[in-house]
């Protein structure tokens, strides 16, 4: 009885294998690797770095199948196991075809790759097809190690007891899923100011989930970069807690005098501070 059906298109010379050598940036020595097909069946997949398996990506695959435009799928063997660095949609089609059953399919399999190469490989073939999200590609770099900024953000975002939600968010306290906003808050600030307000929001609002909305990200980092050297953090707790940060959202999204996003919400933030009477004052420093 024939166990497996093949369901890709495999020339005579690909079942014969092709070995070749390559070299993946930021890998010095040459890679190994070889074409052959292997069942789905030995093949390791749902590794960290890696985007969730999508149902309409695969239903939309099905729905167009065709073997002769299947690309080999990309696998590494490591510590005796064939790993699927790419191709877990192009696995669940060809699984779906076959009845749920396993299938044979062509793969390009590498050969001595590290866990974190084979992240920053996952990594540069998704951003070659322009198919990651930003949370899903920053998630690859940060597994890979090969981005020193991605791993600094991170581990500031965790130091100030917040999680960096680059999965599916479950809206838990101290959760912040902004992923573009975090990044350009860092490249504004630096590490060292990035570090602080995210002290500030921590202390202020106690991981409220309105307080880390990219709005709230935004405004604070504009905020704290323009006064830097004269913002006293203490005022800032005192005189911001009091405020809902959903307030300060709501009051951002209807000021019309300006098209820049982070500056309505850092006006907001910068009148709050200045709202008791008496008291440390700021003057209006932002440019706009």
């Amino acid at each position: 009885m024939k166990r497996h059906k093949k369901i890709s298109a495999v020339t005579e010379q690909q079942k014969k294998g092709n070995s070749r050598q390559t070299t993946l940036g930021g890998m010095t020595d040459g890679v190994q690797w070889e074409e052959k097909i292997l069942s789905t069946a030995d093949l390791y997949s749902g590794q960290p770095y890696q985007r969730p398996v999508l149902d309409r990506v695969v239903d939309k695959l099905v729905r167009h199948w065709d073997p002769r435009l299947l690309t080999p799928l990309v696998v590494s063997f490591r510590d005796g196991r064939y790993y699927l660095v790419d191709g877990q949609h192009r696995v669940c089609g060809g699984k779906r075809k076959n009845n749920g059953k396993d299938v044979d399919m062509l793969c390009q399999v590498y050969y001595g790759l590290t866990y974190e190469q084979e992240a920053e490989l996952y990594y540069k073939l998704d951003q070659a097809k322009g198919r990651l999200r930003l949370s899903s590609a920053t998630k690859a770099l940060l597994e890979s190690g090969s981005n020193a900024e991605v791993t600094d953000v991170k581990l500031r975002v965790e130091d100030a007891g917040f999680t960096w939600a680059l999965d599916k968010p479950t809206g838990e306290p101290f959760e912040i899923e902004a992923t573009r906003t975090v990044i350009n808050a860092y490249r504004l600030l630096g590490g060292a100011a990035f570090s602080r307000m995210l002290s500030l929001l921590a202390k202020t609002w106690r991981g409220a989930p309105g307080s880390t909305k990219a709005s709230i990200l935004s405004g604070m980092a504009l905020f704290v970069k323009t006064y830097e050297t004269e913002l006293n953090d203490g005022t800032f707790i005192k005189r911001l807690s009091a405020v809902d940060p959903e307030e300060i959202i709501r009051r951002g999204k209807i000021d019309f005098s300006t098209n820049k996003a982070a500056l309505r919400f850092a006006r907001v933030i910068w009148d709050k501070y200045n709202g008791q009477r008496g008291g440390h004052k700021l003057p209006y420093r932002f440019n706009g």
